[in-house]
């Protein structure tokens, strides 16, 4: 038997034990079955040797991904080595995989980079199966990190065991942060003075996705590996804290704020009746907007470094570093100061004792003004100035000064602001149909999440609208649509339904629904709940609807007026008959918070009372 094929014995054998002894673990289903090793040897502060060993077996289609290869490579890294095979669920071969069958592409299309990848998307001819890969990738010219021992990366992923060792030299001190994990790191001396860190993990049972449960990265665990010096591309510093990375980040935005002449008249002139300097920097975010427009820049240092903001005046692009610096160097051209931020859009915190790099992912600018801060976020000024948006309120960031760096909390929202509403009339007739005239109203969170419509031809503008209504004949007419882009934003969309089935007609009675706009409120049963209740955004909806019954038509049955309190919100709703008309208010407020798993039940029994609540029918009986 060859050496992989009793590899993947081993992991068979070694998962039918599992599955035996952990019976609680046992009873969540697997996708996916991993057995992984990472080798770092460092031979200097600039160079170093990667190694990485991986063997999967994927047990479905839905743990097909875990199966792909990818490969990030730049200026620094490059793929010296590669091997794979793919293999049946007893390790008997099916076909090997060689380097030059490799894709090798850009990450996006809006990129001018160093950056490329290599990958392998698998397709196997039948489930379960194994695939194996070995590969080695060569650093040089710079070690800003090291890589975060990370061995599970999908949900329903068991892993068997998994193993990391990282070698550095006597000159470079190597710090850790292990991360939702108790794992204890080894560490001793090599025999030329170096350290030698080593650490594994094994039996990690696989983490199912949960409705309204904790994203994967707070339930995985992982380890950060980072220097304390380092020298990146020529450029030498210091990262044992937060202020000395902020120097170092300091140092790259030296003397790339110069600009042109004529930028510089054009910046008079555009702020020449500005009375106050929110206006004037209102007056450079709008000119940011009109003039430039995002395309990634990772070329050399550039990971780290903006691009000259003579270069994006020139040009007319940047990245979130070039566009930050430039709208930097345009306010302080006019005697504004600024904080050039780093910030993430998946992380809301960041560690406060443990500075790398592997934390944040995004940069934007503050602007603290006499009476206000702002946040500018220069990478998409279409947003609107002075509104923070979702995917960094509430954020820890790091402003980088003249003094270093230094954590910042970001503000948010009440949930209460979070708001949208519905003004809709309703005239029904008496064989069901119905025209509706409504009226959408979102602020803050809820307008960023529809603000994607304004960009739609109105064809898509009438599918996105008839999505999220609970109708099955609806068709979407008169669609007006107007923004107001303001720092606390709204949109507003009015538009006409008109329906052959609002209402369902049997025999003499008419069943109507009091709330069409609420679709799929309900959520599943969780039996087994193992995470806390994470609700990431609150907001507040309000439905005002007005029915207008047809002739002939008496109401038998109306649903009740209700009010439900829960530590997760609060739900009205009261309906009233004047005259012909029905008249119904609802409204939602949910809260923002993280609560225990054991009051999931709770939670689902509170959605599934407010899901009845909208979906509520009045009947009507023929005279």
């Amino acid at each position: 038997m060859t050496r992989i094929r009793l590899i993947v014995c081993t992991l068979v054998a070694a998962w039918l034990s599992a599955t035996h002894i952990q019976a609680q673990d046992a009873k969540k289903e697997a996708y996916s079955i991993v057995e992984s090793s990472t080798e770092m040897i460092c031979e200097s502060a600039t160079n170093a040797i990667w190694k990485e060993s991986r063997t999967i077996i994927v047990l479905n289609e839905k743990g097909k991904n875990a199966a792909d290869f990818l490969c990030m490579c730049d200026k620094f890294m490059s793929l010296n080595k590669f091997s794979g095979e793919i293999l049946d669920f007893k390790g008997g071969p099916i076909r090997k995989i060689k380097k030059s069958e490799l894709q090798m592409s850009e990450y996006s299309s809006g990129l001018t980079s160093d950056d490329y990848y290599y990958f392998y998307e698998c397709n196997p001819p039948s489930y379960p199966f194994t695939v194996k890969y070995e590969w080695e990738v060569k650093c040089k010219n710079g070690l800003i990190g090291y890589p975060t021992f990370m061995p599970q990366s999908e949900y329903n992923q068991t892993v068997l065991k998994a193993t990391y060792r990282l070698k550095t030299p006597a000159s470079s001190e190597c710090r850790y942060r292990v991360v939702n994990s108790q794992a204890k790191v080894k560490q001793s001396k090599t025999p030329d003075g170096g350290t030698l860190m080593e650490v594994d993990f094994e039996l990690l049972p696989p983490i199912e996705k949960e409705p309204f449960g904790e994203p994967l990265r707070n339930l995985i665990p992982y380890i950060f590996f980072a220097p304390s010096n380092f020298v990146f591309d020529g450029s030498h510093g210091k990262m044992s804290n937060w202020k000395e990375y902020g120097d170092w980040q300091y140092g790259l935005l030296a003397g790339r704020e110069q600009l042109p002449d004529a930028v510089k008249a054009k910046l008079r002139e555009l702020t020449a009746n500005c009375t106050t300097p929110r206006e004037k920097v209102k007056a450079v975010y709008d000119h940011l907007s009109a003039t430039t427009r995002y395309v990634s820049i990772q070329l050399g240092i550039g990971g780290w470094q903006p691009i000259a903001a003579a270069d994006v005046c020139r040009t007319g692009f940047g990245d979130c570093k070039g566009l930050s610096n430039y709208t930097r160097a345009m306010l302080a051209e006019l005697g504004i100061d600024s904080r050039y931020t780093i910030i993430s859009t998946n992380n809301a915190r960041l560690l406060p004792d443990f500075s790398n790099l592997n934390q944040m992912n995004h940069v934007i600018l503050q602007v603290p003004l006499p009476q206000d801060t702002l946040w500018l976020e220069c990478t998409n000024p279409q947003l609107p100035f002075g509104y923070v948006h979702s995917s960094i309120a509430g954020h820890d960031a790091l402003l980088i000064g003249p003094d270093g760096g230094k954590i910042y909390r970001l503000p948010t929202y009440p949930d209460s602001l979070n708001t949208q509403v519905n003004n809709a009339h309703v005239v029904l007739s008496p064989t069901g149909e119905a025209k509706i005239e409504n009226r959408e109203s979102s602020r803050l969170f809820q307008y960023e999440d529809n603000c994607g419509i304004t960009r739609l031809e109105p064809a898509k503008q009438k599918d996105r609208l008839r999505a999220y209504i609970s109708l099955a004949q609806a068709d979407i007419s008169q669609v007006r649509v107007s923004e107001k882009k303001t720092a606390s934003p709204q949109l507003d969309i009015q538009y006409t339904i008109s329906s052959n089935q609002y209402g369902n007609k049997t025999g003499n009675r008419l069943f109507i629904p009091i709330n069409v706009f609420r679709k799929g409120f309900n959520i599943p049963e969780s039996k087994q709940r193992t995470q806390p209740v994470h609700i990431n955004n609150g907001y507040l909806d309000t439905d005002s609807i007005r029915i207008q019954l047809p002739e002939g038509y008496v109401i038998e049955a109306l649903p009740r007026s209700q009010t439900k309190e829960s530590k997760f919100g609060t739900f009205h709703s009261t309906i009233q008959v004047e005259g012909r008309e029905v008249r119904i208010v609802q409204q939602l407020l949910m809260k923002k918070g993280v609560y225990p798993k054991e009051s999931y039940p709770d939670f689902a029994d509170f959605r599934k009372q407010i899901a009845g609540q909208y979906s509520a029918k009045i009947i009507l009986r023929k005279e």
